[in-house]
């Protein structure tokens, strides 16, 4: 098994002024670069990256149905869905069973291995998001991430 680096890398150190007409998105932005580029040093390793570790997840929590509806809750497309799972199962972190139910279905199982990195991967996504939010007292905090949540449940506009 592949070990995985917990440590993420820093983003680069630079203030980047806001522009004088900066609003929600300049901020959003720019926290979310931040984000990103410590997740992304955390998932470099992993299989299947970003995918990888929402599939993960979700098996572990045994939260999938089909893979079919697996790709749709996680909103990517069913044949990178395929693709992720197939690089979990050689690295030996998901198996793929016949469904007792139906044996045109295969069920998905996080092995031992797979449920090791997960919890790797999201201590090292929750030192992430702990580095990028350092900058809020807890209060602060978690005024933030609860509103953020609330929005984040809204509907969606359509572009």
């Amino acid at each position: 098994m592949q070990r995985i680096s917990l440590t993420p890398r820093p983003a680069p150190a630079r203030h980047v002024p806001p522009p004088s007409s900066a609003g929600l998105g300049w901020a959003l932005r720019t926290v979310l670069r931040d984000y990103l580029a410590r997740a992304d040093a955390v998932l470099a390793t992993a299989p299947g990256g970003q995918h990888g570790y929402e599939i993960l997840a979700a098996v572990s929590a045994g939260d999938y149905g089909t893979q079919i509806s697996l790709a749709n809750r996680l909103g990517i497309h069913r044949t990178v869905v395929t693709d992720r799972i197939d690089d979990l199962e050689r690295a030996g972190m998901l198996q793929r069973h016949l469904s007792a139910a139906d044996r045109r279905v295969r069920r998905l199982v996080i092995t031992d291995a797979g449920r090791a990195v997960l919890t790797e991967l999201s201590a090292g996504l929750e030192a992430a998001e702990e580095a990028t939010l350092a900058s809020l007292d807890e209060e602060k905090r978690e005024q933030f991430l609860n509103a953020l949540h609330l929005l984040a449940r809204r509907p969606v506009v359509a572009a």
